[in-house]
């Protein structure tokens, strides 16, 4: 046993093995996921924009989260045509609310407001 060990194991019983050259691609080891990810958005549907609902009370801004019962019964939403693109201001439950905020933007700023239903 003491021979095998000092004249070491012969050439022909060698094993040789070349190293394996790694390829690390980052963006293709990602297209799974990226698939993933764009195929799940394209089924959720557009982005929708949801206004917050604020109140000023005692000269502090006050912001309430918005029911989704309250969601379903908008009618009308406010959007103003800016430089940087259309700006949404929000949305009201009728349509006397969605003119009288329009009317004072119009009076107020000098701006147009549209007013577009949401159904």
């Amino acid at each position: 046993m003491g021979r095998a060990f000092r004249e070491g194991v012969s050439r022909e019983k060698k094993v040789t093995m070349r190293p394996k050259r790694r390829s690390w691609k980052p963006l293709a080891d990602l297209q799974g996921l990226s698939g993933r990810t764009k195929s799940i958005g394209s089924d959720m549907g557009p982005l929708v924009e949801v206004p917050a609902m604020v109140r000023i009370e005692n000269e502090k801004w006050v912001f309430e989260r918005i029911s989704q019962e309250t969601l379903t019964h908008l009618t009308h939403r406010l959007i103003v045509h800016e430089s940087e693109g259309p700006r949404t201001l929000g949305a009201t439950l009728d349509l006397d609310t969605a003119m009288q905020v329009a009317q004072g933007m119009a009076r107020t700023e000098g701006s147009v407001v549209l007013i577009e239903p949401l159904r």
